[in-house]
């Protein structure tokens, strides 16, 4: 196998920070609606309309990944339960609380020359405060169960991690397309016959991050193990695409609603082709040391970027509609993905700038 790169720090997988400044993007991306994400329902009469509609269940990877990447680097590691609270929710308590307040300030202090202390607390505790910090609040009851996970990741096999795979995508990915097409949407298995839900989505994606990054024998990674994953991956997204229009045929029309109904239904194939094929490219290729210092840097701005990007988006909006939608307004797609790059920089140069604070240096 041939080294990532003679330049690149030790302790960094290279892998695992291109996955996070993708995933930052994706994540941006999402947060479009309807200018990029979900323009496939504003274009229903574009000959574009079966690619729009295609784009978000490769772009709604984001998040799992990042689950992935959470698994893959702490449920291998042992830690006191006073560490977990101390080093890691205590960060995540204050990253909510601060970056919380810049929003605050920024969407509705100056905006309404109003300041309330109630407001922002209120806004903060159920999670309005800004799209992406979801989360955060997720990650944080992730640590809450870390022990516990940890416990149990250390006594499964490979058999075990491939049945509860297998959960997946009979529960989340066939079943619902299955009630849809016997019921047309009146009727629906009874949730609680899920056995998921004793292992909600977020930390299937953890403890599946930890399997493919720690457990998974290299020798399953392979071109042709990935060509077939990455077939599996977009015959998945042809049938919840086509889930999604039939459901919007059937009910006279797609909407926002409508659209969400079959995003994670085989969500899991997508983000592991993506997950396995970066890990198999960076283990398999050389890349020079400038290229590895980038990477390593932008992955160190990424959390940043995400904390910033409900600014950056609304800061850089003017450009989409005063000048991309003006200048090239026959590919509005084109238009969103500059428009998301230019936020995605402008949060990652204010990432940078911050980070020259000690205490944010510590904190993000």
């Amino acid at each position: 196998m041939t080294p990532q790169t003679g330049g690149a720090p030790k302790k960094k997988k290279l892998h695992i920070e291109f996955l996070r400044i993708l995933c930052i993007w994706l994540v941006m991306f999402t947060h479009s609606s309807t200018s990029g994400f979900s323009l496939y329902l504003t274009q229903q009469d574009s000959p574009w309309f079966p690619l729009y509609l295609l784009v978000p269940f490769w772009v709604k990877t984001a998040v799992p990944i990042f689950f992935m990447i959470s698994g893959a680097l702490l449920l291998g590691r042992d830690e006191p339960v006073s560490v977990i609270f101390r080093k890691r929710i205590w960060r995540f308590a204050q990253v909510i609380l601060v970056f919380s307040l810049i929003n605050y300030i920024y969407f509705y202090a100056v905006p309404e020359r109003n300041f309330s202390v109630l407001r922002f607390l209120t806004l903060t505790y159920t999670s309005n405060m800004a799209t992406a910090y979801y989360f955060l609040y997720i990650y944080i009851s992730f640590l809450l169960m870390l022990p516990l996970w940890r416990a149990m990741v250390r006594n499964l096999t490979n058999a075990h991690y491939l049945y509860l795979i297998g959960l997946n995508l009979f529960f989340v990915g066939c079943v619902p397309v299955f009630s849809f097409l016997l019921y047309h949407g009146h009727a629906e298995m009874n949730g609680f016959l899920n056995p998921l839900l004793a292992i909600s989505e977020p930390s299937f994606y953890f403890i599946i991050g930890y399997w493919i990054e720690n457990v998974l024998p290299e020798s399953w990674i392979t071109k042709r193990n990935l060509l077939r994953l990455g077939a599996a991956a977009a015959a998945g997204t042809v049938i919840a695409a086509f889930m999604t229009w039939f459901y919007g045929y059937t009910a006279g029309g797609l909407t926002e609603q409508i659209s969400q109904r079959f995003y994670d239904s085989f969500l899991f194939l997508n983000t592991a082709f993506l997950y396995c094929l970066c890990r198999y490219w960076f283990r398999r290729h050389s890349v020079s040391a400038g290229t590895a210092r980038l990477l390593v840097l932008l992955g160190s701005l990424s959390f940043g970027v995400m904390l910033f990007e409900e600014i950056t988006r609304a800061l850089t909006h003017w450009f989409l509609t005063r000048v991309l939608l003006v200048h090239l307004p026959g590919i509005p797609f084109l238009d969103a993905v500059l428009w998301i790059s230019i936020a995605f920089t402008l949060g990652a140069l204010m990432t940078w700038a911050v980070k020259k604070i000690p205490y944010f240096r510590r904190l993000i």
